[in-house]
């Protein structure tokens, strides 16, 4: 059973847009559109967030990273990835992602926190209320898969997955570990 507070509808759209970029897998981000530049990109061009992906996760090897910029139509998206695993099937995947439908993302994310916002701390889905940033969690226990998806800054949207834990604690660990800080304090450049 799933304990969601993500309205499905707004999933299935956060979901559409943190995967819209085609990436492949490397050691290093890479960009996979060329037709947009890190001049003319609304969106922080994805080098710049690659460096809010943590190095390292304590007992997991980086298993790749990859990031792109693009467009596609009216909507812009940069976003920069970071894939570690461990054993037994332990994953743990953080994307940084800036888009020009940030603000109806950022909405969505606040709704939900704030459907969320009266479990106590100690609960699985309770809210992630921060000074930079505001998130909501879930997990689905038939899939051993947690997710956190954070507003930070009012622009930037981070997701922390895992895959392989009982429950939730693997993916607020990750997302507090975040310089979430400085990551609301990286602006575009300007055009």
């Amino acid at each position: 059973m799933r304990d969601s507070f993500f309205p499905k509808r707004s999933g299935a759209f956060l979901a559409l847009v943190l995967g819209t970029g085609c990436l492949g897998e490397s050691g290093t981000p890479r960009e996979v559109t060329p037709e947009v530049s890190a001049e003319s990109a609304p969106c922080v061009y994805f080098k710049r967030l690659a460096p809010f992906l943590p190095e390292h996760l304590d007992g997991f090897t980086v298993t790749h990273t990859q990031g792109s910029t693009g467009k596609y139509g009216e909507v812009s998206v940069s976003e920069a990835e970071r894939l570690y695993t461990r054993g037994e099937g332990r994953e743990v995947k953080v994307r940084i992602v800036d888009t020009t439908m940030g603000e109806r993302i950022g909405n969505a994310i606040r709704e939900a926190a704030t459907r969320a916002q009266g479990r106590p701390a100690s609960d699985p889905a309770a809210p992630i209320l921060l000074d930079d940033a505001v998130g909501f969690v879930r997990y689905d226990a038939e899939e051993s898969t947690a997710e956190a998806n954070l507003l930070v800054g009012g622009r930037y949207v981070v997701a922390v997955t895992s895959r392989g834990f009982p429950g939730t604690v693997e993916v607020r660990r990750v997302a507090r570990g975040i310089d979430l800080a400085g990551l609301a304090r990286l602006k575009p450049a300007p055009n």
